[in-house]
């Protein structure tokens, strides 16, 4: 098909569309993935600060396999299993502020020892050394999408947040999705999971098979886990695999 520009003009923020997606559950510590009953996608876990100022927020068994953790919305830190880390410095600006950690699961397995690792936070959470307690969890298997709070806007947005826009095809036929200026996230067309993308690479388009396209009016919505410093994609015919040998 020929080069399409998308342009997204809704956004949705996605810690706000959690209770969208899936009711909240109550635990006293932060369940593993596997404890909530999902195998792939994400979970969004929530409790409050018991103190103020600056605090060190420490995972004991640290995370599978990338965690994002805000307070009071605001991005707090990246936490990354491949890296080993497992503790944070955090700043509470007031008793009981709002601690969101959005966990992805990054893949599993399928040999060696690492076969059934948890996903998820994988043991409890202390801040200051003293546990922290009463979290609500959001599963997140992104396996469909409903309908979301979408609302228009013209401006880049930061944070976690659904985008969406429509672009129209003619005659369906086999694309890639480039995603220049876009950081991390997973992408749909049409209801169909794409896949994830992430600007570290390798891989920097994203195969669109024609059956996905349809004739006429087609969605796109992405969800950007940082930021974009665009609103616009780009659907072309040539695939961009990255650094190969024949580079």
């Amino acid at each position: 098909m020929p080069p399409t520009d998308v342009t997204l003009t809704d956004s949705a923020n996605a810690l706000v569309c959690a209770e969208f997606l899936s009711p909240g559950e109550q635990f006293t510590e932060p369940p593993t993935m596997e404890r909530l009953g999902q195998a792939y996608g994400f979970v969004l876990y929530g409790t409050e600060l018991p103190a103020l100022g600056d605090r060190v927020l420490h995972f004991t068994g640290g995370v599978g396999d990338r965690a994002q953790v805000f307070v009071n919305g605001a991005p707090a830190g990246v936490l990354e299993r491949e890296r080993h880390e497992d503790t944070l410095h955090v700043r509470s600006p007031e008793y009981g502020a709002r601690l969101d950690v959005l966990v992805e699961n990054m893949g599993r397995a399928n040999y060696g020892p690492r076969i059934g690792d948890p996903k998820g936070i994988t043991g409890p959470v202390t801040l200051d050394g003293e546990p922290l307690e009463n979290w609500t969890c959001h599963p997140l298997p992104l396996d469909h999408l409903p309908e979301l709070p979408f609302r228009g806007t013209d401006t880049p947005v930061a944070g976690p947040s659904f985008h969406r826009g429509t672009f129209t095809v003619d005659t369906p036929a086999d694309a890639f999705l480039a995603l220049p200026g876009w950081t991390k996230g997973v992408a749909w067309i049409n209801g169909f999971n794409l896949g994830r993308y992430w600007s570290r690479g390798p891989q920097r388009r994203l195969y669109v098979p024609a059956p996905v396209l349809r004739p006429g009016t087609n969605e796109l919505v992405l969800l950007e886990l940082h930021a974009a410093t665009t609103r616009t994609v780009r659907l072309t015919d040539e695939p961009d695999l990255g650094w190969t040998d024949e580079n």
